[in-house]
C-alpha cells in the first residue's frame, strides 16, 4: 500500500497541468485492466493528455493512505457510492458540473442534485442466476417466480449427482458479500422497489417484516435444496470458486462469468446492480476532460469495444447489438441494464458500518444455519443501523 501511494506521490508531481492521475479497481494485467488502460490511450491520442493510471484492489484503503499523505490521484473509481459520499461530505471531492455528454442517470448526488459527488462509468448486473448447460439441469428454463427458483433447487436435488446451488462467500476481509446479493436481490423481487429502497436508506429496519422476511426465504431456498448441510463448505470457499462436488446454479453477478454457462434473469422486472462510480479529487481542467469522457458515449463505446464483451456500461444510448455482435450472454445482460428499473447494490449503498455488519451476518448465519437464531442475527445489524446518523445515509437507491 505504502509503495502505491509513494507512486501516485511521484506522478502528481510530473507535468502537472497535462499529466492525470488515476487509482481504479482494474489489474492493469488483467482483461479489465488492458480494457480501460486501452481506452485511457485513446483520450490520450485525442487530447494530448497523459494518464497514469494505478490498479489495486484495495482502492479504499489505498485511497485513505493517500489522502492522509496528501497525494490523492486526481481521480479515483470506487465500487462504493457510500465510501466516495464519505469523501464529498468531508470536503476532499470537488462538485462535479453538469456535462451535456453525460446521462443523467450517471450521476450520483447528496443533498443537492445539481452538484453530484460522482459519476458512474462502469456497471454490472447482480441479478443473475447461471446454470451449467452439460449437467443436465432443470434451470434451462427461465424462472417465473422466486417460488419457481427454489422448486428448481429441488428438482436438482431429487434427481441428483450434482449440488444444487455454487455458493462460496469467502472474500478476504470482505467476505459475506455474495450473501449480501442474495438478501438484496431476494428482498427486490419479493417486497418491491419501494420497500427495498427504504431498507437501503436506513428507513426500514433490520427486523422488519420484510427484511427478516427476505433472510427466511433465503434460509427455506438452502434447506429446501439441501444446501443447509453444506453451510460450512460456503464460508470456505472463495466468492470466484467451485466447491469439489459440482453444482448445477450459480446466483452472480455479470463479472463472474462461467464457461460455457447459460443465464436468466432474477426472477422480477427490477435489478440489482453493483457500479463503479468515479469522484474528482483534484479540480483542474485535465482531470475534467479524462471524466467526461470516460462516462461520455465515445468513451463507454470504445471502453465496450476494448472490454471485448467484459464491460457492461450505465448508459442506454450504446449500440449495444454491435458491441455484442455474437455474444446472446452479453447482449443480454446489456439490454437487462438499459431497460429494467434498477436498484444499486445494498450494501455498497449503505455506510460502511452497516455495510460491513451486513456480510457479517451472513458469515454468522451460514456458521449457525438455524430459523432461529436470525431474530439475534438481524437485531444487532438492527443496532449498528440505529448508531449510524441520518446525514450518513444516500438517497434513491432505485432511481
Amino acid at each position: 500500500m505504502l509503495l502505491v501511494v509513494l507512486l501516485l506521490v511521484t506522478s502528481c508531481g510530473v507535468a502537472a497541468e497535462e499529466t492525470v492521475t488515476v487509482l481504479g479497481p482494474w489489474d492493469p494485467g488483467g482483461k479489465e485492466g488492458k480494457a480501460f488502460l486501452a481506452t485511457l490511450d485513446r483520450f490520450t491520442r485525442d487530447t494530448g493528455i497523459e494518464v497514469r493510471y494505478r490498479g489495486v484492489r484495495t482502492v479504499n484503503a489505498i485511497l485513505r493512505l493517500s489522502d492522509l499523505a496528501g497525494s490523492a490521484p486526481d481521480v479515483a473509481v470506487l465500487s462504493s457510492p457510500a465510501e466516495l459520499a464519505r469523501y464529498a461530505r468531508a470536503g476532499r471531492l470537488a462538485r462535479l458540473p453538469r456535462d451535456p455528454g453525460v446521462q443523467e442517470r450517471q450521476y450520483l448526488a447528496l443533498d443537492d442534485p445539481a452538484r453530484p459527488y460522482g459519476v458512474v462509468v462502469k456497471t454490472d448486473l447482480k441479478s443473475l442466476v447461471w446454470y451449467d448447460r452439460t449437467v443436465g439441469t432443470a434451470a434451462a428454463a427461465p424462472f417465473t417466480s422466486f417460488a419457481d427458483l427454489v422448486e428448481r433447487g429441488q428438482q436438482v436435488r431429487a434427481r441428483g449427482g450434482v449440488v444444487p446451488w455454487c455458493i462460496g462467500v469467502k472474500s478476504g476481509a470482505e467476505s459475506g458479500w455474495p450473501g449480501t446479493d442474495w438478501i438484496e436481490d431476494i428482498l427486490l423481487h419479493l417486497y418491491g422497489a419501494d420497500a427495498y429502497e427504504r431498507w437501503a436508506r436506513g428507513d426500514l429496519a433490520w427486523t422488519s417484516a420484510e427484511v427478516r422476511g427476505a433472510w427466511l426465504a433465503w434460509h427455506r431456498l438452502l434447506e429446501t435444496s439441501g444446501m443447509l448441510t453444506q453451510s460450512r463448505t460456503m464460508l470456505l470457499t472463495a466468492w470466484n470458486e467451485h466447491p469439489p462436488t459440482p453444482c448445477a446454479m450459480e446466483h452472480q453477478a455479470s463479472f463472474l462469468r462461467p464457461q460455457g454457462w447459460g443465464v436468466h434473469p432474477f426472477p422480477g422486472d427490477n435489478s440489482a446492480v453493483s457500479v463503479d462510480v468515479a469522484g474528482l479529487f483534484h479540480d483542474r481542467p485535465a482531470a475534467r476532460r479524462l471524466l467526461a469522457f470516460l462516462a461520455s458515449r465515445q468513451g463507454q463505446q470504445e471502453w465496450t469495444g476494448r472490454a471485448g464483451g467484459g464491460f457492461f456500461s450505465p448508459r442506454t444510448d450504446l449500440d449495444r447489438a454491435a458491441a455484442y455482435r455474437g455474444d446472446d450472454i452479453g447482449l443480454l445482460v446489456a439490454n437487462r441494464l438499459a431497460g429494467s428499473s434498477r436498484c444499486l447494490d445494498g450494501s455498497d449503498f449503505m455506510p460502511q458500518a452497516v455495510g460491513t455488519a451486513f456480510a457479517t451476518a451472513v458469515l454468522e448465519f451460514l456458521a449457525d444455519p438455524r430459523a432461529e437464531a436470525l431474530d439475534g442475527i438481524l437485531g444487532r445489524v438492527e443496532e449498528v443501523r440505529r448508531s449510524v446518523p441520518p446525514a450518513d445515509w444516500l438517497r434513491d437507491a432505485c432511481s
